[in-house]
């Protein structure tokens, strides 16, 4: 997966504040807003491991 810019993970950011309130684990997998959520999800989560990666507990 292509790493996205910090405009586009801040973006990707408003974009999921604002389908959190449309999908629920309710919702089948296959709605084309269930899979957005997804894919939003996917790229916030790759972008904060390069750019915030948490530490290892010790």
């Amino acid at each position: 997966m292509k790493t996205i810019s910090r405009k586009q993970y801040q973006a990707a950011i408003s974009r999921l504040e604002e389908l959190i309130n449309l999908v629920d684990d309710n919702m089948p997998t296959d709605n084309p807003l269930a899979k957005e959520f997804l894919i939003i999800s996917d790229l916030i989560e790759e972008y904060e491991s390069i750019h915030y990666p948490m530490e290892d507990p010790k």
